[in-house]
């Protein structure tokens, strides 16, 4: 026997309790139900597609998304930053994605038309992302194991579609992983109108099959371990009989994995080594006891609707929208432009509203009869500034025809010009000229210059309003809940706070605007910013007369509380 080292045994990994956990299961059905910053993705998805893509070389695969946005700006994303970072597969030489892939690798078992939503790996197996939008074109396939990630966005009805696709020739009987699923997701909140069909998984866990297959994964780590110092010490004899050890326990191993089924709840802490105690605290600064408890802790919220800033914010709000043809045909790799929109009209201009800081805010809308559609959010982060904010706008509405922007601003943007910098002139001069100097055809016209102080309680009366859709006269909104992940998220973690004047006993409304002192990467998912972004497009005057008049019967039930 020649050898070099314990890499042609064993592969050395260093991995939370967790993802141990999981990999000493190996089970041929996953399903886990984890708190933010656990890494579901980068590297509980990722390491389980390199274990299935090892294990069936060749095979077709499918990762199913609710939306081909969500796949090419989130989801797959992190996928890669998996492979690439934690688990040591470069783009290239390992896989590729949304290209041919290179002669030189070998080639799926079914060979393919289009690669432009497939991640090809080096030993011939394919994963296909698939949006829930286009099930019809996804379910007449055959593929040999199903993941998919941020399972509380997809519709178990479409789901349901796509479950007989997993078939195929049983070209891999000795792979546990054969015909399995892999879901991951964080706790679903069925009051926002999460699905939370992958908690009916947990009464098909066989309790005592998965501490079996936790038992034999455990004595082959144990043995691999083993393997790695008598290579190092050059001990063949040892080797052989650890290797035939191995075998043995594998085979045990194999029996017990196929059709098991594991489902596991865990909290953000199953990665608390990674992320620190400072991180969690922020979180919980940032959050609110009752969505921590949700979001991070994984138990369900108990938050009640009086708690919310947007009360009457529901399910009815959000919708997914996109035309999943064109979304499909640019592929993982492309840049989706206006032209991805369903609800909206490239021939009449735009309306925005923003808000600036250290997290410059935007969120786009139109009105469509008596209904006013958002559908888009762009935002920049320190270090980036408004130029840079300013080229995401132009790529993305490069197609729009009717280029006119009317913006709707925090007056703060108006007051930087006595300190010396007029953030509003600031951004309608890097959206109407381009990096280059060179004009881009749109007008910008700035909509609150003279704009008054809009309080808190101003917005959350008018809100309070717009959402229930009971006054005549103001806008049913809807937000396309994709395109505007960021809104969507700040608007629901957005608590109310009430303040007594001690010397008067008055009570005045406002918004915990802790969350915005977070650090800055943490800002676009989990402040309150984008939610401001969004009041100053909705505070109109035409909108806020018809409120005044509902207003005073508000503040005389309010000052009974």
């Amino acid at each position: 026997m020649s050898f070099t080292s314990e890499d042609q045994f064993v592969e050395m990994r260093l991995a939370n309790w967790l993802s141990q956990m999981i990999a000493y299961i190996a089970p041929q059905h996953l399903q886990i139900v984890a708190g933010r910053g656990v890494s579901k993705t980068t590297q509980i998805q990722a390491e389980r597609m390199q274990e299935v893509v090892l294990d069936m070389p060749g095979s077709l695969q499918i990762l199913v998304c609710n939306t081909y946005t969500n796949a090419r700006t989130n989801i797959v994303p992190s996928l890669l930053e998996g492979f690439q970072n934690y688990k040591g597969w470069y783009e290239g030489k390992d896989f590729v994605v949304g290209v041919r892939p290179p002669t030189w690798f070998k080639r799926c078992f079914k060979p393919l038309v289009s690669y432009k939503n497939v991640i090809s790996f080096a030993n011939g197996a394919c994963v296909v992302v698939g949006s829930l939008e286009m099930i019809s074109g996804l379910a007449g396939n055959s593929y040999q194991h199903l993941y998919a990630d941020e399972v509380k966005y997809d519709d178990k009805s479409k789901m349901n579609v796509i479950f007989p696709a997993l078939r195929g020739n049983n070209k891999y009987p000795h792979s546990p992983y054969y015909l399995g699923t892999t879901f991951t997701t964080d706790l679903p909140d069925i009051n926002l109108g999460n699905h939370d069909w992958i908690m009916d998984y947990e009464k098909e866990m066989d309790l005592e099959r998965v501490k079996a297959s936790y038992y034999c994964g455990y004595e082959i780590n144990k043995i691999n371990l083993e393997i790695v110092r008598a290579v190092r010490f050059r001990q063949k004899k040892k080797i052989k009989k650890l290797i035939a050890n191995k075998a043995r326990w594998m085979l045990k191993h194999y029996k017990i994995r196929k059709g098991l089924s594991f489902f596991y709840v865990t909290s953000t802490f199953a990665n608390i080594d990674a992320l620190t105690n400072e991180v969690v605290y922020n979180m919980l600064k940032s959050l609110g006891k009752e969505t921590f408890k949700q979001s991070v802790l994984s138990l369900k919220s108990k938050l009640e609707e009086g708690d919310r800033f947007y009360q009457g914010l529901a399910d009815k709000h959000f919708y997914e929208a996109e035309y999943a043809e064109y979304s499909e045909s640019i592929g993982l790799k492309g840049m989706p432009t206006c032209k991805v929109l369903k609800f909206y009209d490239p021939k009449e201009p735009l309306e925005c509203g923003m808000d600036f800081g250290k997290m410059i805010s935007a969120v786009f809308g139109q009105p469509f009869g008596k209904e006013y559609h958002i559908f888009k959010n762009i935002y920049a982060v320190v270090p980036e500034k408004t130029r840079e904010w300013a080229d995401k706008f132009l790529k993305f509405f490069q197609d729009h025809d009717y280029r006119v922007l009317n913006l709707y601003y925090d007056r703060s943007g108006n007051q930087y010009g006595s300190s010396g910098r007029d953030w509003a002139s600031e951004v309608k001069d890097s959206i109407e000229l381009d990096g280059d100097g060179k004009r881009t055809g749109w007008r910008v016209n700035l909509m609150s210059r003279g704009q008054r102080t809009i309080f808190h309680s101003d917005e959350y009366f008018l809100m309070k309003q717009v959402l229930s859709e009971e006054l005549e006269g103001l806008p049913i909104l809807r937000i396309e809940k994709m395109q505007c992940r960021e809104l969507k998220s700040s608007m629901e973690l957005s608590k109310i706070l009430l303040k007594i004047d001690y010397k008067t006993g008055k009570k005045t409304i406002h918004k915990d605007k802790s969350s915005e002192s977070l650090p800055p990467s943490k800002l676009p998912m989990q402040s309150t910013n984008m939610s401001d972004a969004l009041k100053y497009l909705m505070y109109r005057e035409e909108w806020v007369k018809i409120v005044k008049r509902k207003k005073s019967v508000i503040i005389t039930a309010l000052d009974g509380m």
